[in-house]
């Protein structure tokens, strides 16, 4: 139901206005005002910082790459600190490759989840979108984050109950419909949706080999953009992730900024995957302490000399050792090997939840 302005500035002639449709018409101040108290929503350790915090609520986030890279599940993970904080979330199988391993996501609980995805012939474009708009609309779903994967996957009505024939089937502008309403929708609401695209072969001649499909407006409205490619010699667009054995267990992603809502654009990232486990937190936060000299690699070892500063988490772990004596300490957070350092984290899980606050500090 529209609210009735409070306005006193409103025209005469736009008051009949304004009582239908509500609060429309607003000063600028009023408008930072409401923005200003949007909540950010995180992803994770590495990805937050590159993206200047987060994703801010109300927006529209697109994730972009070859193939298996890892987009799904970057999704999935910010599906899971959603519905940590009480978020719903909305997922449209288009691609209809939704299996088990997809939910190997920490904090992930697919029975809080709703998928929509054709049951027994495929949907059209228009019916998913449809469905998704209807469910954002719905007050109950107000703050939810909406996962298209994929926008490549999607498929126009009439191009469905045609032939195979090739055919200019409106797909772009079905999705250009469909982000007008949301781009009006959404920032009042507070939600997130999250749209997964690919790249195709750009055949103008022009730019890049590659572009990201789905069309024009979707690149338009998405205040973030994160694609999944090379960042020059030595840092290829997917890694292998391997333990100390050299057995891989994951997968290492640079992400380019194309764009952010909380911050500047351009930069690389790198963000982790663990097999079964979603994106590595702990490994992101690893990998920024090393960078930033909080832990001291020398070799294959590993001397965490930030524990100086949490010296009640150090106390509690170790309360053998000496504190006032400086080489106890250092012998004591001394390890050969990621894994074994590793083990620190995982039998104290708050040593990286208080790294990484200790990261974002010197870097925010």
């Amino acid at each position: 139901m529209a609210t009735k302005t409070k306005n006193k500035d409103v025209p005469a002639y736009l008051k009949k206005t304004v009582d239908k449709y509500g609060d429309i018409i607003k000063s600028g101040n009023k408008v930072l005002e409401e923005k200003s108290d949007y909540k950010v929503i995180s992803i994770s350790p590495a990805l937050d910082i590159g993206l200047g915090g987060g994703v801010r609520e109300g927006c529209w986030l697109t994730l972009t790459g070859d193939p298996k890279s890892g987009k799904t599940t970057t999704a999935m993970q910010i599906a899971a600190n959603c519905l940590a904080e009480g978020r719903k979330v909305i997922y449209i199988d288009a691609e209809g490759r939704l299996k088990d391993l997809n939910f190997q996501v920490a904090g992930l609980t697919p029975d809080d989840m709703v998928v929509i995805a054709p049951v027994d012939k495929p949907l059209s474009a228009e019916v998913l979108l449809e469905t998704a708009y209807k469910l954002l609309c719905d007050p109950e779903y107000h703050g939810a984050v909406l996962i298209i994967d994929s926008v490549s996957s999607l498929i126009a009505e009439k191009e469905l109950d045609g032939d195979f024939s090739p055919k200019r089937a409106g797909l772009p502008k079905i999705l250009s419909i469909f982000t007008k309403k949301v781009g009006q929708l959404l920032p009042n609401q507070r939600g997130l949706i999250i749209a997964i695209t690919h790249f195709i072969a750009n055949t103008s001649g022009f730019g890049k080999s590659k572009m990201s499909d789905g069309g024009i407006k979707i690149q338009y409205q998405a205040d973030t953009r994160l694609e999944i490619a090379h960042g020059g010699e030595g840092n290829p667009a997917v890694k292998p992730m391997v333990d100390d054995n050299g057995k891989q267990i994951g997968q290492k992603i640079n992400w380019k900024v194309l764009c952010s809502s909380m911050g500047p654009p351009g930069g690389n990232i790198q963000s982790y995957i663990r097999y079964g486990h979603g994106i590595d937190k702990t490994q992101e936060v690893i990998e920024l302490a090393l960078d930033l000299g909080l832990i001291d690699q020398r070799g294959a070892w590993f001397n965490c000399v930030f524990m100086a500063q949490m010296p009640e988490i150090a106390k509690k772990i170790k309360p053998e050792v000496d504190f006032d004596k400086p080489e106890e300490v250092e012998k004591a957070f001394k390890y050969q090997g990621m894994s074994k350092m590793r083990v620190l984290f995982d039998e104290n899980p708050e040593l990286a939840t208080k790294l990484e606050s200790i990261i974002k500090v010197s870097l925010f």
